[in-house]
Parts: C-alpha cells; sequence; structure tokens
C-alpha cells in the first residue's frame, strides 16, 4: 500500500493527495512528517552506496526483480473502502531475500520511476512513496538475515528459512503501514480508523501478498524454472482483488454516487423482513427532481447531470450514516430509513427539502448558479404498506400529490382520493431480484387461461419447457439422457434378478398409475413413483430402464413431447431408480426378525428419497440452466416441498417389498386397490376443491362488478358537488356586476399559463379547479364590504383578507379536491413574502398559487370596477412586470407576456373558447 493516486479516497474528500498537485500544497504537520521521512531515508540508504560496484554479485537478479516491481507498480486494484492495492510486494520480498543491502535500497526508486513517467504524481507524493519502500525493505532485509543467521537458536535450516520469510514479509508490511498512516492522517485530517489502514482486509491483503513472495524468493533459490508455476497465482489474486470494487460498482449508480434500484430493492426487503420479524419501525423516502427537463433545455444535459449530482451529495450531507440513499431512475430518488418513525422522517425530509431548496449548483453553461427544488413523498412501514411494492406506491402517490400541490414541498403518504386522470401509468414497483427490467404485464382480460399450464409431476418431474435449445442445456440434457441410458442398459445386463412376471406385473402397475394421473390447471398428481421405487427395491438395477421407458412412453403419449424431453426423462428417471437400488441396499445386512423388517421399511425410505434427490436435482439443473439461474435456487422453489411426498412413497414401497416376499403377485393388487382408491378420493377433493374456487371466482367477480358501480357513483358525485361549488362560484361573481364571468376568465387565464408553463394534464385540471373557486370563500364576507366603492377600513381589510382561508375551507370539506386547497388559500401570497395569509414567499408559495395569482391580477386590471375604470391591456402587462419578483412570480409573469399578444388580440368569445 502506498500513497499513490487512489490510495486512499474517502468520500469527504474532495480527491487525493496527487489529484491535489502542486497547486495544493500539504498542511504543516504533513510536510514536517515528510522531511522527518526522507531524512531517515537518507540516513539509511547514503551509507550503503559506496558498497556499489560494477562488480556486485546479484545485479542480475535485481534488475529482473526491479523490473517485475516497476511493471507491478502500474497495476493498481482499488477497492471500496477507497483503498488500493499493488502485487508489487510479491517481488520486493525476493530482492530483500536474495540481494545485498545496497541494491535492495535501489528497489524503491526502480519501482516508481515507471508509474512516475505515466502518471506524472506531485513530487512530494512520490518521494514520499519512494522513502517509504526504501525503509520498509530495508527493515524487512536486516529482519530476513537477523533470523536467518540464528543457527544457534534454531538449527533447523528449513524452518530458520521459513520463520526468516515470514519475519521479513511482517516487518515489510507493518512499517510500510505505520509510516503510511500518518501522511495519510496529516493530509486528511481523518482518523486511522476512517482511513482502515489497519483494517482486517489491509493487513492481510498485503501479508498474503508478501506470503507469496517469500515462496517466489524460495523458488529461485531452489529451481529458477518453477517460478511461472509460483507467479501463475498472481494473475488470480490481482482479479480477486478486484472482485470487491466490481461487486461495488455493481450496486452503486455511477451518475450520483448513490446506491442503485436494484441494490436499493434488495435492502428494502432485508429491512421490511427486520422491521416485520422485530416489530420496529421503517420510513420510505421517496423524492423527485423538479423540473428537471426545462434545467436540460436551458442549460444542457450536461448541467442536468450536474444537478442530480450535487442532490445526491445533498443526500449524503443531510442523512444518517445508516440510512441508504439511491437513485431510482431518472430524476427519482429513494431513501430508506431504517429505525425512523414517520413523524421523525418528515422531518428528515423537510430538511433535505429546504438543503437541496437553498443550495446553488455550479454548471459550465451557466455564468451564475443555479437552484433546484424537490418534491418529497414519505410513508411508513407498517402504516401506509406491509409490503415493499406497496410502500413505494404509497410515497409515489405522496410525491405526485406534491407535485400537483405546486413542488418543492413534504407530503406524507395519505388514503385521501386523488385528482388525477384515469390513464395514469401504472404504480412504481421494486426492482426484481435478478435486477433485469420487466415491462409491466398488460392487465387481464380474460380470467381463464388460453392453454393449460402444469407443473412437473411428483413421480416424473421432467424437464422444463424448451422453447430452443441452447448449447449448455443441449449439453446437459444429451449427458443425462446417454449416461442414464448406458446406466439402465448396464443395470438390465448385469441385474441380478430373474422374475420376469414380477417385472411385467410391476412395469403395468407404474403405466396404469401414469396414465390415471390427475391432471390439474396448477400441476398433475400420479402413485406410480410408488410403483417405480417398488421395482427398484423388488428387482434391482435390471428394472430402471424398463421402468423409466414405461414412465416416459406414457408421459408421451398424453402430451406428445419432443424427442429431447423424452430422451431426458429416460436418462433422468433412469439414474433415479439406480439411485433408489444402491439405498435399498441397507436390508441385505443380516438382520433377522421384526429388526429386519424396520430396516427394511428404513431402506424404502432411503430409496424414495435417494430417487427423489436425483430425479429433482438433474430436473433442478436444466431447469437452472434453461433460466440462466442458482441450481440451489431452483431446486428450493420448485421441488423441495416434495420431500414428503417421496419419503412416504418409499415407506409403502417397502412394505410392498415385505408383502412381496410372502404373497407374490398378489401383494401387488393387494396395494394397487388401495393406491387406486386414494386416486379416486384425491379426485373427489380436488372436484369438490375447484367447485369451491369457482364460488370465489364468481363472488369476486361480483364484488369487482359493486366496485365498479360504487366508483360510478363516486365519479358521479364527484361531478354533481364540482357543478354546485361551480353555481356557488358563478353567484359570487353575480353580487358584483362588475366581476360577473371573472372566475371563469381567470381560470382561462391561469390554464393558459400553465401550459405555457409545460404542466401535465393533471397539473392543468387540478389549476383549472383551483381558479374557477380561488374568490369562493368571498361568500362569507358581507356585501357591505365586498361592494363597496371606496377604500376599506382595516378592520374590513382584515376581513377581506379571510376569504382565501375560507375558501380553502370550503373546498377542503368535500374531500376530494384537497389537492387545490393550497393554491385556493396562498393565492394572494407576494413573491416577496409581504401577502396573506401565511406570508409565504418564493418558491415556498405553491406554483398554482402562483399563477392564480397573476391571473387573477390582470383579469382585476382589464375589468371595469366600481371604484375605478378598465386598464389598457399595454399598462397592465407593464404593471404586472414591474411588480415581477416583488409581488409576482417573475416566471408565471414571463409566461403570461409570451401568451398575452396571442390572447389579447382575440374578441372575448374566441379567447374564451381557445382557453377551454
Amino acid at each position: 500500500m502506498s500513497a499513490v493516486p487512489g490510495s486512499i479516497v474517502l468520500p469527504e474528500v474532495p480527491g487525493t493527495i496527487d489529484e491535489h498537485g502542486a497547486d495544493k500544497k500539504p498542511p504543516i504537520r504533513a510536510t514536517i512528517y515528510f522531511f522527518v521521512i526522507g531524512v531517515v531515508a537518507a540516513a539509511a540508504t547514503v551509507p550503503l552506496l559506496p558498497h556499489l560496484k560494477a562488480g556486485t554479485h546479484s545485479w542480475a537478479t535485481f534488475i529482473i526483480l526491479g523490473s517485475a516491481a516497476a511493471v507491478a507498480q502500474l497495476f493498481v486494484v482499488r477497492t471500496p473502502r477507497n483503498q488500493s492495492y499493488h502485487t508489487t510486494v510479491v517481488f520486493l520480498i525476493p530482492a530483500v531475500m536474495l540481494l545485498p543491502p545496497e541494491l535492495v535500497a535501489l528497489i524503491g526508486v526502480i519501482q516508481h520511476v515507471p508509474e512516475w513517467l505515466k502518471n506524472r504524481n506531485a513530487w512530494y507524493s512520490q518521494t514520499f512513496n519512494i522513502c517509504n519502500w526504501t525503509i520498509s525493505l530495508l527493515a524487512a532485509w536486516a529482519a530476513f538475515h537477523a533470523t536467518a543467521g540464528a543457527d544457534h537458536l534454531l538449527p533447523n535450516h528449513d524452518l530458520r528459512l521459513a520463520l526468516a520469510g515470514m519475519a521479513a514479509a511482517a516487518v515489510c508490511v507493518a512499517v510500510n503501514h505505520i509510516l503510511l498512516a500518518p501522511m495519510l492522517h496529516f493530509f486528511y485530517s481523518h482518523s486511522f480508523r476512517e482511513l482502515g489502514i489497519f483494517s482486517f482486509e489491509s493487513l492481510s491483503t498485503d501479508l498474503v501478498l508478501a506470503a507469496l513472495g517469500v515462496g517466489i524468493g524460495t523458488f529461485w533459490v531452489l529451481n529458477p524454472w518453477l517460478l511461472p508455476f509460483a507467479i501463475a497465482p498472481l494473475l488470480l489474486i490481482h482479479r480477486s482483488l478486484s472482485v470487491p470494487q466490481l461487486q461495488e460498482e455493481a450496486r452503486v449508480d455511477p451518475k450520483t454516487g448513490l446506491f442503485n434500484a436494484r441494490y436499493f430493492a434488495a435492502t428494502l426487503a432485508e429491512e421490511l423482513a427486520r422491521s416485520q420479524r422485530f416489530e420496529r419501525p421503517m420510513t420510505l423516502i421517496m423524492a423527485d427532481l423538479d423540473l428537471l427537463r426545462d434545467i436540460n433545455n436551458t442549460y444542457g444535459h450536461l448541467a442536468g447531470d450536474a444537478v442530480l449530482k450535487g442532490i445526491a451529495e445533498t443526500f449524503r450531507t443531510q442523512l444518517r450514516h445508516y440510512d441508504v440513499p439511491a437513485r431510482f431512475g431518472g430524476e427519482e430518488f429513494a431513501i430508506l430509513l431504517p429505525e425512523t418513525p414517520p413523524e421523525q422522517a418528515f422531518e428528515i425530509a423537510e430538511r433535505i427539502r429546504r438543503a437541496v431548496a437553498a443550495s446553488s449548483i455550479d454548471v459550465e453553461t451557466s455564468s451564475e448558479p443555479i437552484s433546484a427544488t424537490v418534491s418529497i413523498g414519505v410513508a411508513a412501514f407498517p402504516r401506509d404498506g406491509a409490503d415493499a411494492n406497496e410502500l413505494i406506491h404509497q410515497a409515489d402517490l405522496a410525491v405526485y400529490r406534491a407535485k400537483l400541490q405546486g413542488r418543492n414541498r413534504v407530503l406524507d403518504a395519505s388514503s385521501e382520493p386523488l385528482v388525477v386522470p384515469e390513464t395514469r401509468s401504472t404504480p412504481l414497483v421494486a426492482v426484481p431480484d435478478d435486477g433485469e427490467h420487466r415491462a409491466p404485464l398488460p392487465g387481464s382480460i380474460d380470467a381463464h387461461p388460453a392453454e393449460e399450464r402444469r407443473h412437473p409431476r411428483p413421480h416424473a418431474v421432467h424437464g422444463p419447457t424448451f422453447f430452443s435449445l441452447s448449447k449448455r442445456l443441449a449439453t446437459v440434457v444429451g449427458l443425462v439422457g446417454l449416461v442414464g441410458s448406458a446406466a439402465g442398459v448396464a443395470g438390465l445386463v448385469f441385474g441380478a434378478s430373474h422374475d420376469v412376471s414380477g417385472l411385467i406385473a410391476i412395469i403395468a402397475l407404474v403405466g396404469a398409475g401414469q396414465a390415471l394421473a390427475l391432471e390439474l390447471d396448477l400441476g398433475s398428481i400420479s402413485v406410480s413413483a410408488v410403483g417405480a421405487i417398488a421395482g427398484a427395491a423388488l428387482f434391482g438395477p435390471r428394472a430402471a430402464l424398463a421402468l423409466a421407458l414405461t414412465t416416459a412412453a406414457v408421459e408421451w403419449s398424453a402430451r406428445r413431447q419432443s424427442l429431447h424431453h423424452v430422451l431426458f426423462n429416460i436418462g433422468a428417471l433412469s439414474l433415479a431408480s439406480l439411485a433408489a437400488v444402491g439405498a435399498f441396499s441397507l436390508h441385505f445386512l443380516d438382520v433377522q426378525g421384526d429388526p429386519g423388517r424396520i430396516l427394511t421399511i428404513v431402506a424404502g425410505v432411503a430409496a424414495g428419497f435417494a430417487y427423489f434427490a436425483v430425479n429433482m436435482g438433474l430436473v433442478s439443473l436444466a431447469t437452472a440452466v434453461e433460466g440462466h439461474e442458482r441450481w440451489l435456487r431452483a431446486f428450493q422453489e420448485r421441488f423441495a416441498w416434495l420431500v414428503p411426498h417421496y419419503l412416504v412413497y418409499g415407506f409403502i414401497a417397502g412394505v410392498i417389498f415385505l408383502g412381496y416376499e410372502s404373497a407374490h403377485l398378489w401383494a401387488f393388487a393387494v396395494f394397487a386397490v388401495p393406491l387406486f382408491l386414494m386416486r379416486k378420493t384425491q379426485e373427489a377433493y380436488l372436484r369438490h376443491t375447484q367447485k369451491s374456487a369457482q364460488k370465489l371466482r364468481e363472488a369476486a367477480e361480483t364484488i369487482q362488478t359493486q366496485n365498479v358501480s360504487l366508483e360510478q357513483a363516486n365519479r358521479l358525485l364527484k361531478e354533481r358537488s364540482t357543478a354546485a361549488m361551480e353555481s356557488l362560484s358563478a353567484t359570487v361573481d353575480a353580487r358584483d356586476a362588475y366581476t360577473a364571468g371573472h372566475s371563469r376568465r381567470v381560470q382561462q387565464l391561469a390554464l393558459a399559463i400553465g401550459r405555457e408553463l409545460g404542466l401535465s394534464q393533471a397539473e392543468l385540471d387540478l389549476l383549472g379547479h383551483a381558479a374557477l373557486f380561488h374568490d369562493i370563500g368571498k361568500l362569507a364576507i358581507p356585501d357591505a364590504i365586498l361592494l363597496k366603492p371606496a377604500s376599506l377600513t382595516d378592520s374590513e381589510w382584515t376581513l377581506m383578507q379571510k376569504h382565501a382561508d375560507e375558501g380553502a375551507r370550503i373546498i377542503d370539506r368535500l374531500g376530494f379536491l384537497n389537492d387545490a386547497v393550497p393554491a385556493i388559500r396562498h393565492h394572494h401570497e407576494r413573491f416577496d413574502g409581504a401577502g396573506y395569509p401565511d406570508r409565504l414567499k418564493g418558491e415556498e408559495i405553491p406554483l398554482g398559487a402562483r399563477i392564480i395569482h397573476v391571473a387573477d391580477a390582470l383579469d382585476s386590471m382589464l375589468t371595469t370596477r366600481n371604484y375605478r375604470a378598465a386598464r389598457p391591456v399595454r399598462e397592465a402587462l407593464e404593471e404586472l412586470r414591474e411588480a415581477a419578483g416583488s409581488q409576482f412570480c417573475p416566471r408565471c409573469v414571463a409566461a403570461l407576456e409570451r401568451i398575452l399578444p396571442v390572447e389579447a388580440s382575440q374578441t372575448a368569445p374566441e379567447r374564451e373558447a381557445v382557453a377551454l
């Protein structure tokens, strides 16, 4: 380990030592320490230099090991702990063992020259690295030769050499880390623990590499031709050191440095399971960057990327170390807050929102820093959802409501209905476990599947449905079929059983059981596995191939499977039967009486398990190869539940074996009748279950029909309530002849401004409702005040100001226009914070309220009132322009200026038609 570029790059540090280069001088403490190390290195090296002569031995060894170390120094491996490793020490330890001290002192220089030529690191960093390694190597040389020369303490030469190599490796690694740690501490002002330089990972990695160097040095002495075999593992070690970094990159979003959606989904599932198990709180935050499209269109996409990075950095500074921030997709972020109740999470979300709004981000395409805002939704477990998808959906709905209410705000998940388009996209869901994107499935049209779906049968679970055979799958199918068939033929040839009649009977029993299998929508049930295991127990390996061919033939006649299915089934069932034969050999132990019969039953159970393990294991292998998944996972998910069934099958097979010894073929009849009766019982039970399921489906359809009726009634109620409120709004306007039609005109102007600002259709719908009802609170204002031609007194003005709050209360009581309430309540707020009722300022004011404020002011100026005449359009626009930034939102005024010439050039009816 060394202080080369990227050796220690902590997240809190803007760059490494060398990235600062000459523009950043080292801190005074680091400078002092640098000179101390330089003096020590010079004191250790200078006395050795006079011993360098042309005739100094080992020059060839020095050149080879020095070149190897210099090349290895160029290949750096970075780790997720912001450290980097070089495999250089593998060649430095042999130099310590083989070279004289004067050449060892030069290795540190040779080691770093190519690196400096390639990277041009800062002079103080490169010089410190050379001094550090020089001291470390000379200390290791001293430790090696001191231990190797202690023949009076350790007479055994081989043991002494091994201990000397161990001492050299330990001293080299220890001195290197001890010298490097203070320099990094002084430069970055971080503790040794934060640096991680003395962590187990850091020390153990360097020690392993040094130990490999001891082996290389030993081979150099004993047999240099073996060196390639000693160096070969270095490639594997180098690649293994890269694995943690690759794993880290696989879970981190490269653009923001936050976790990616796949890692977030896995962590969310783990935390959700922990919260459920221990009944602990957990909260999910979804945050969406407002108007990223405008930033990209105005400043360029690189500016948009810079904003995303800036917001990610704000998240890091505002969150706790155990919180999990991630980029969920596009401009949307997700934050997992373990052990956090919703009240505390809301405070954290609000703190994040304020920090983002207050931050400024420098971009190359703008002369001034730009700012951005986020809309945040908060959902808590278990209050808002019991699974990951429900929590994400609820938080996403809260974000959507925050967007509708004007952006740049935090909202808690709520069950209140939203005024949203009926065609809104599918809710967000957690990332699948395999991390692959899958398009959402379309809604079901027909409740019944177009074709029958079946699960593998318990007795002979055949391979998966192969649409096309890949090379790997073809290899598996071919090997299983070939090996199984060959083993079955060998069992047929070398088997010892000559009971042909019994074999024919068991084959017939297995074929009949397979033919009478119950076919279900979700699978099939058969009792033929009992006969297959009993046949393996009674007739040994000679029955394996015959039973496999019978089962595969009956299966093919029912399903008309392809050739590779049949081949796979024959091979797998043959191997399964042979495995059952081997497991049943337990009963050959010389045990008489009841213990012997019990042993036979145990052997039957073991045979059932062996049959299951081989058959299902091979099917799981084929399934895993076809589906590109882990074999164990395929086995556990699809077949592990069948273990008890096969143990029972093995028990029955053992009993059949005992019965066959006394009753011969009649034993098959004795056991076949109950088995087929059991099949009839299963059939009756399944029919009853299917009828019950059909009734449940019918009940579900009835409930669905009722839900549709309720939705229609609810929609009708909303429409009639809205119509009633529109009538009330028109009543407000009609109280004064001068303001007739004011609310409708404000609605049309507000919608025109909203379209110019690029609002979505849902946001425009909500804005239209808010604008139409913005003055409905004037129902509570007496006519004496509302229609007064003179100036209002202070008390009268105070009462008039309450109309905004009263209007918000009236609309809030409706229940289905809750998201329009903020725009109605705050449509008289001023951009400079001098408005009412809450004296909000700037971006704190909902966007809808700012739009309505501008539209309301314009219509008021263009309309004759009882206290003044109407004003010309140009004069009204000039007043709005002068008040932009103080009374009105500059963005809204600018949007109005762009559309006003078009709107003003038309007659009132034409203007109304365009707005509508």
